[in-house]
């Protein structure tokens, strides 16, 4: 298997209350496939996921 496949197509929620930290992890994943949800805290992750089954 290509590595640089080994993520397409998995959805990823990044959870940080660091603006920089979830928009490099967001740009990370994204350059390998994933789909990706942010959100700065535990409820507003909450509500993404009900959003975002």
């Amino acid at each position: 298997m290509n590595d640089a496949n080994i993520l397409k197509n998995i959805k990823v929620m990044i959870i940080d209350d660091s603006n920089t930290i979830r928009r490099s992890a967001e740009i990370f994943l994204k350059s390998s496939g994933c789909e990706v949800i942010l959100a700065e805290d535990g409820f507003e992750a909450m509500s993404k996921i009900v959003d975002n089954p």
